[in-house]
């Protein structure tokens, strides 16, 4: 027993050291494609036992019945209330919590919440709660991500790659719902600002989609989301048509987001705890679902709304029912959240949007019906996320027909534009620089690193290209001789003019190079960044006021641009 623990042992050391040789691009790759495969699984299982066996079970038979249909979403909602509540975790909801990560917590979700969050998601989106499923699926790829750089934390995963592989892991999750690589890439690039896209995670996120999409497929098959008409041909009446669609969708989602801020806060204003207000929207949302039975035999906007979306496409329905199924849907979704319940936000909009369509379709005599209502949809998600070029692509893959790309992207860009700066994230931020100007003023303290990898001056290049180059993977190293003084900078470009010959013989006193750029911690961003134009470097030693050789941190290029410490900025 002893020799088969020391040999797994020994393999997973080896594991290690050969994973810290492979070059930081495959690495990612590597880890992203692992993290989509399990995303994907787990992906799986919710849709089969949260949506299939749960909700589905209770909608085709409970939901029939006027009390119940009232009863059961109450249940689930409050029960996700007093989950939340008793562990004092927050209800925000999956990609939220993903895109707050991303900017604030180094790219790892907070996974000592994961036990409470996970049985909150399953009691709203299961017993009835108007919610997303892609919530609790872009949760799922966030934490898949989280634990795997929790295994894997002796690699020394610089936050730039954490950050990365949480976009991808949600990416996964999002892919793998709706059987849509493109979207999920797309959307969890656009989600994290309101007008940029995140940066370098473009090829890590495509590749765990993916390879989530594969897994999921391969498990449930390649049918669209939802099946319809095709549009073949694109004229100018369509045109028009799109853009009133875009306009109407921009502008109702701009008040529809006033509206649902105002209400969800004041049923979950004070203390948190289970309230009379929370049963009260409880009530609500249960009485939404009892209206649309008594109207349309089904409670309609009940659930992650699939069906909702389905009814919208097969059945070109008269004014007042599709002004009926907006209104409740658009109550539902509201009363959901604030009575406390925890999903998605993705798939409400595009629900809202579907019917919105659907009531232009309707007016102007848009031929096909659902050629509205699929613009509609594109058009909700657009203003109401800030993902423009997501919402086409999703509609594009959902009902596999590239009919809607071109008109799609009309009418996302005048949703867009309509709807101003309203977003139904408070997370999202306007772009990736946006505290740029900010931060020139500020003292190098508030950037630099203060754990910092040095190099011994007295040890062979051989030993530094093994011991350093290999182990951490930085390009540019401080060098310090015996009393810990700095007395040079080697970097990797530095010994590739080095024949490898030579690299036992050499030492690093011999190769580094001198005399080394540095600035002080009183010095200002601005000064750093002068100091790196001005000698093309990417790093600068951060060295004490009094003491020119004592090194007390760095500072790099990539830390002075990234958002990390943005909220010291701000």
């Amino acid at each position: 027993m002893k020799k088969r623990r020391f040999r797994l042992r020994y393999l997973w050391v080896r594991f290690l050291d050969e994973t810290r040789r492979i070059n930081r691009f495959w690495r990612v790759l590597i880890l992203a494609l692992l993290i989509g495969i399990v995303t994907g699984l787990l992906v799986y299982l919710l849709e089969s036992v949260v949506y299939e066996l749960l909700f589905l079970t209770l909608y085709n038979t409970y939901f029939k019945n006027g009390i119940i249909v009232i009863v059961i979403p109450m249940i689930g909602v409050l029960l996700t209330r007093l989950i939340l509540v008793w562990g004092k975790t927050d209800g925000m909801g999956g990609t939220e919590e993903v895109v707050k990560s991303y900017h604030e917590f180094r790219g790892r979700l907070p996974l000592s919440r994961t036990p409470y969050k996970i049985p909150a998601y399953i009691t709203t989106l299961g017993f009835g709660g108007s919610a997303g499923l892609e919530g609790a699926s872009t949760y799922i790829g966030g934490m898949v991500s989280s634990i795997a750089e929790k295994i894997m934390e002796k690699l020394n995963i610089p936050f730039e790659e954490q950050r990365t592989l949480l976009l991808a892991g949600a990416g996964a999750g999002l892919s793998a719902m709706f059987k849509a690589p493109l979207t999920g890439t797309i959307f969890i690039l656009q989600v994290p600002y309101k007008s940029d896209l995140a940066p370098n995670a473009l090829i890590p996120t495509l590749v765990a989609s993916v390879s989530s999409y594969i897994v999921m497929v391969t498990l449930k098959g390649t049918h669209p989301l939802f099946s319809m008409a095709n549009k073949a041909d694109f004229h100018m009446n369509d045109m028009l048509a799109v853009i009133v669609i875009g306009l109407v969708c921009g502008f109702l989602s701009k008040y529809f987001l006033r509206m649902y801020r105002a209400t969800k806060t004041w049923f979950l204003k004070g203390p948190a705890r289970l309230t009379s207000r929370n049963v009260l929207a409880a009530l609500i949302l249960g009485i939404t679902g009892y209206l649309a039975t008594l109207r349309f035999g089904e409670a309609l906007p009940l659930g992650p709304g699939y069906i909702f979306i389905q009814y919208l496409l097969s059945v070109p329905d008269t004014f007042l029912n599709l002004l009926m199924l907006l209104l409740l849907k658009m109550a539902a979704v509201i009363f959901t959240f604030s009575a406390g319940g925890m999903g998605g936000s993705f798939f409400p909009l595009l629900c809202l949007g579907a019917a919105t369509g659907g009531l232009i379709s309707n007016v102007a005599h848009i031929q096909p019906f659902d050629f509205g209502v699929v613009m509609g949809m594109a058009g909700f998600l657009a203003a109401g996320y800030k993902t423009p070029l997501a919402a086409v692509v999703f509609v594009a893959e959902s009902t596999h027909s590239s009919g809607y790309l071109i008109p799609g992207l009309i009418c996302t860009a005048f949703s867009y534009i309509a709807s101003g700066a309203s977003s139904i994230s408070s997370q999202q931020r306007e772009r990736e620089d946006i505290h740029l100007s900010r931060r020139f003023h500020l003292k190098v303290t508030n950037a630099m690193l203060r754990q910092i990898i040095f190099v011994p001056s007295n040890i062979t290049v051989d030993d530094f290209r093994q011991y350093y180059l290999l182990k951490y993977f930085y390009r540019t190293y401080p060098v310090l001789d015996e009393k810990k003084a700095l007395v040079g900078i080697i970097s990797v470009y530095d010994i590739d003019r080095i024949p490898e010959e030579e690299w036992k013989k050499l030492k690093v006193s011999d190769v580094m190079v001198t005399p080394v750029i540095t600035v002080t911690r009183e010095e200002t961003i601005q000064d750093a960044v002068q100091k790196m134009n001005r000698y093309d470097l990417d790093f600068l030693p951060v060295v004490s006021e009094k003491d020119p050789k004592e090194l007390i941190g760095g500072i790099t290029r990539t830390g002075i641009f990234q958002g990390e410490w943005a909220i010291v900025a701000a």
